[in-house]
C-alpha cells in the first residue's frame, strides 16, 4: 500500500517539479531550499534504481555456462538460448 503510493509520488516527480519550478516564489529561501532538496532526492533515487538495475543486469547475464559456451556466436544465439 504504501510502496505504491511511494511509486506514485515518484513517477509524478518530475511534473512536480516543473510546477514548483514555474510556481516557487525565487526570493523565499525556504522555497528554495525545499525545491533544491525534491530535486536532489529525485536525482539520487533514479541514480540508485539505474545502479541497481545495472548490478542485477550483470549477476543476472554474467552467467559461466553462457561465458564458456562455444555456440554463442552473435547476440541472437544468446537470446536464443535464454528462451529455451
Amino acid at each position: 500500500m504504501l510502496a505504491n503510493i511511494v511509486q506514485k509520488i515518484i513517477r509524478l516527480m518530475p511534473l512536480i517539479l516543473l510546477v514548483l519550478l514555474i510556481f516557487i516564489d525565487r526570493n523565499n529561501t525556504v522555497y528554495v531550499a525545499g525545491f533544491l532538496f525534491l530535486l536532489f532526492l529525485y536525482t539520487i533515487i533514479l541514480v540508485t534504481r539505474i545502479l541497481y538495475a545495472k548490478k542485477v543486469w550483470h549477476k543476472e547475464f554474467n552467467d559461466k555456462s553462457y561465458a564458456n559456451d562455444a555456440s554463442i556466436i552473435k547476440m541472437q544465439d544468446l537470446i536464443e538460448k535464454f528462451d529455451k
